[in-house]
């Protein structure tokens, strides 16, 4: 028969074992999480300077390139309530769309900005339904 002493050393090395395994995995899983977020944060910063160049009188065939290189790479890591956000945006703002009015462009970009806010932070709450975001172009001359 197995000693209680040997018995109980092998279990605490078992334990000691899984519990290393255990944190190692969980810290692994939280750094691959941080690095995810982290190119987010860079691919949405990308759009955002992107469309910044778009912005009326800013808006050159070259910038048109960029912004549309950033829209093509949130195909990549965005997940579904940003591509539908995006999807409205794009819409609206396209060149066939007549019917523009200042109101909802606002409204679609805070839309798109806030689910960019919402995916980058998880515990983010949507309790800033007062905020408006929207554009700034250059000031006249």
């Amino acid at each position: 028969m197995v000693s209680t002493t040997i018995l109980a050393a092998v279990i605490s090395a078992g334990a000691a074992i899984i519990v290393v395994a255990l944190t190692n995995y969980f810290a692994k899983r939280r750094e691959h999480a941080a690095d995810w977020r982290k190119m987010k944060l860079e691919l949405y910063r990308e759009y955002i300077l992107a469309l910044s160049g778009v912005v009326e009188e800013r808006s050159t065939a070259e910038a048109q390139a960029k912004y549309s290189d950033a829209v093509n790479s949130l195909l990549l890591v965005a997940p579904p309530a940003i591509m539908n956000a995006l999807d409205a945006f794009l819409a609206y703002t396209s060149y066939r769309n007549q019917d523009k009015d200042v109101s909802r462009h606002d409204q679609l970009l805070g839309a798109l900005i806030k689910a960019m806010r919402a995916d980058l932070q998880p515990t983010y709450k949507s309790e800033d339904t007062g905020l408006s975001f929207r554009l700034l172009g250059l000031p006249p001359h």
